[in-house]
């Protein structure tokens, strides 16, 4: 039973694992976009920040993907705007055990996903035909 409990730790432990993107993971899935910005682009993505100007692919390196998008457009204008929710990881673990007959059974299962912590938003990014024209990020 020792044995069966250190294998759900240990599912535990991995699946919650990538419950968080990091602009690191982000980087090396767009390496060959990456590679051609400028430097000082470079380092603001790294460190997880966006500035006026920036590519929607810039801001998906830089803040992850977005809890929503909505769009709206006029002539000559597509306005798009990203928002970040906070969000924490959720784990669920269940044990069971029982025996009859001399007989007895173990089980478990392991469930992690992320949530919405009620509607506080961290962030917001206008973007005016793909480039970033205004923006609000929380620091915490």
């Amino acid at each position: 039973m020792n044995r069966s409990l250190g294998l759900l730790l240990l599912l535990a432990a991995l699946a919650t694992g990538g419950c968080q993107s990091y602009p690191t993971d982000r980087i090396a899935h767009h390496e060959a976009a990456f590679s051609t910005w400028p430097p000082d682009v470079q380092a603001d993505v790294r460190a997880g920040r966006i500035r006026l100007g920036f590519t929607e692919e810039q801001v998906l390196v830089a803040l992850g993907e977005p809890t929503a998008k909505t769009q709206a457009s006029a002539p000559g204008m597509l306005s798009e705007v990203w928002i970040y929710n906070r969000r924490a990881p959720r784990l669920s673990i269940g044990l069971g055990g029982g025996g009859f007959d001399g007989r007895t059974a173990v089980g478990g299962a392991v469930s992690a996903s992320g949530i919405k912590l009620g509607q506080d938003e961290e962030g917001r990014v206008l973007f005016h035909n793909g480039l970033v024209a205004d923006f609000s990020i929380l620091v915490r």
